[in-house]
C-alpha cells in the first residue's frame, strides 16, 4: 500500500497544482507553490519502504527551515532586503530541491 502512495502523493501534488493555476490564473501564488507538502512525504514513504535512514527527507526540510531562519534574522538586521522577494526566491529553492530530491530517492533506492 505504501507503494502506492509513493507515486500518488506526487500525482495528487501535480493535480492540485493544475487546479490551483486553473482557478487562480491571476494569483500571486502559483500552483507549483504546493508541491513540496506532497514531494517530502512521499521522499519520507521511499527511505521507510527500504529500510534507509528515515531522517533524510526530514533532514533537508529541516535544512531549509534553518536558512530560513538565517535569511530572516539577516532581513531584520540590515534592513534593506526584501524579505517577501528573499522568502520567494527560498520557496522556489525548496521546491525544486524537492521535486529533484524524489526523483533522485526513486532513481538511487528503489532501483
Amino acid at each position: 500500500m505504501q507503494i502506492i502512495w509513493i507515486f500518488l502523493l506526487p500525482a495528487l501534488g501535480l493535480l492540485l497544482n493544475a487546479l490551483i493555476v486553473r482557478v487562480f490564473p491571476k494569483a500571486k501564488f502559483k500552483g507549483y507553490d504546493v508541491l513540496p507538502f506532497f514531494f517530502i512525504p512521499a521522499c519520507q514513504l521511499i527511505t521507510s519502504i527500504k529500510h534507509k535512514p528515515s531522517f533524510l527527507p526530514y533532514g533537508f526540510l529541516f535544512y531549509f527551515v534553518l536558512v530560513l531562519i538565517v535569511t530572516i534574522r539577516i532581513a531584520v538586521q540590515n534592513k534593506n532586503i526584501s524579505m517577501k522577494k528573499t522568502l520567494r526566491r527560498l520557496w522556489n529553492y525548496l521546491i525544486a530541491c524537492s521535486v529533484f530530491w524524489y526523483i533522485g530517492l526513486l532513481i538511487v533506492v528503489l532501483l
